[in-house]
């Protein structure tokens, strides 16, 4: 009972959250989408790190027992110290065949080209990353708001419908009244109640919509609304450089990076490289039991000379780099075309809102005096009915268009990176 408490609790938390579309959209930053994002940003910072990594010294222990055939050498020893090993038998000689050696090596790279690149590479795509996120959590936003106003638009329009119904069925009573005193036919009746149950099944059909927008908003930000919310401009969006390039701007350069350190692979490379090594045996001229320790250390040139594999995985490098920069710029066109179609209809859509409120208020006039010709018999109900659908369609017609200027105005915002909290209220 408790659990079934809590669950209830839970939800009209998420409920009373969405009191308004800003308090919607910030559901969206704890939602799993954008944890999966974040971690994606996490995942390429390791990815930095992991180069990073290859230019710190590595150290480990190692231990070993080696068994020979023959006499081997515990440690390097000088040929004039040998010689006074082998004129004194007393003294254990540093050779066995059975030898337990530990120790300690490390390495440590001073200059390796191409991992300072791939480390510019690496924080590139970790830009990338950032910039994906940001875009990502946009997008969500802009279908959130796209939703709303997709759902106030059926509401609208469902509201505009029952207003068209009760129209209906306020004639309906007067036609009722005719048809008693012989004034009109039965067949009148039929004809409004048919309407009123096309304007039923158009309703339902609304309401499976709604049910569909609900879902999807629910499924992007966690709250299942009841209605929808309102929707006002608090700021303009604003223009400017195309944000939803940025992702592929850094991806194309990291690219660039990677081609490059893959021809970098040729240049030399320098590595110290040292060990520290403890030998124990019994020596085999007496069995006289040995520890012998030396140790080594130096700087190494590396110098490629011939290494198939470099030069293919430089091919492949600048196939990667141009595979990129073709998407980037395949999606800069795609963009900047939507982005001036996005405007141009805006443009548009303002001077149809305006041209629709003014059809609104003609129709409306229009019923009225229809409804009037009705009642004194001068038009006949099927003349009446197309003032009814008038109306309704313009209604249709004004709620459509505001509705795409808020989805048109959301997808500019994720061209240009508008948070859209800062836009909506």
């Amino acid at each position: 009972m408790n659990y079934k408490l809590l669950l209830a609790c839970m939800a009209a938390a998420l409920q009373l959250q969405a009191t308004s579309i800003t308090s919607l959209l910030d559901t969206l930053e704890k939602r799993p989408e954008y944890r999966l994002d974040m971690l994606d940003v996490e995942k390429s910072a390791l990815g930095k790190q992991t180069v990073s990594d290859k230019l710190m010294p590595t150290v480990g222990l190692y231990a070993g027992y080696e068994i020979s055939s023959s006499p081997n050498g515990m440690l390097p020893i000088p040929p004039n110290t040998l010689i006074g090993m082998v004129k004194d038998q007393s003294i254990g000689q540093p050779f066995s065949k059975n030898i337990f050696r530990e120790g300690v090596s490390f390495t440590w790279p001073l200059f390796v080209k191409s991992l300072y690149t791939l480390e510019e590479k690496a924080e590139l795509l970790n830009l990338a990353a950032k910039e994906k996120r940001q875009l990502n959590l946009i997008q969500r936003e802009a279908v959130v708001v796209g939703s709303v106003a997709q759902l106030r638009y059926l509401e609208a329009l469902k509201s505009a419908l029952n207003a068209k119904k009760r129209s209906i069925q306020q004639t309906e009573v007067t036609t009722k009244m005719k048809v008693k005193e012989g004034r009109a036919p039965q067949s009148a009746i039929f004809v409004l109640n048919s309407h009123v149950n096309e304007l039923d099944i158009a309703m339902n059909n609304i309401d499976q919509s709604i049910n569909l927008l609900i879902s999807k908003i629910e499924t992007l930000t966690g709250v299942h609304l009841t209605q929808s919310l309102p929707l006002r401009v608090k700021a303009s969006v604003r223009r400017g450089e195309i944000f939803a390039l940025r992702p592929l701007r850094s991806k194309a350069e990291a690219g660039k990076k990677g081609m490059k350190a893959a021809n970098e692979a040729y240049i030399p490379s320098i590595v110290t490289k040292g060990n520290y090594t403890l030998s124990q045996a019994d020596a085999y001229n007496n069995g006289r039991s040995l520890h012998e320790d030396y140790g080594t250390a130096g700087v190494y040139l590396s110098m490629p000379l011939f290494d198939a594999s470099k030069g293919t995985a430089s091919e492949q490098a600048k196939v990667d780099y141009l595979k990129e920069k073709t998407t980037l710029d395949q999606t800069e066109h795609r963009l900047r075309v939507q982005a001036r179609q996005l405007e141009q209809e805006m443009r548009l859509l303002k001077k149809s809102v305006a041209l629709a409120r003014k059809s609104v208020a003609d129709q409306k006039r229009l019923l009225k005096i229809a409804k009037v010709s009705l009642t004194n018999g001068t038009i006949t109900q099927e003349e009446y009915l197309r003032y009814e659908d008038a109306l309704a369609d313009a209604k249709a017609v004004l709620y459509k268009a505001e509705a795409q200027r808020w989805q048109d105005m959301a997808q500019l915002a994720v061209i240009y990176g508008n948070d859209l909290r800062r836009i909506v209220k």
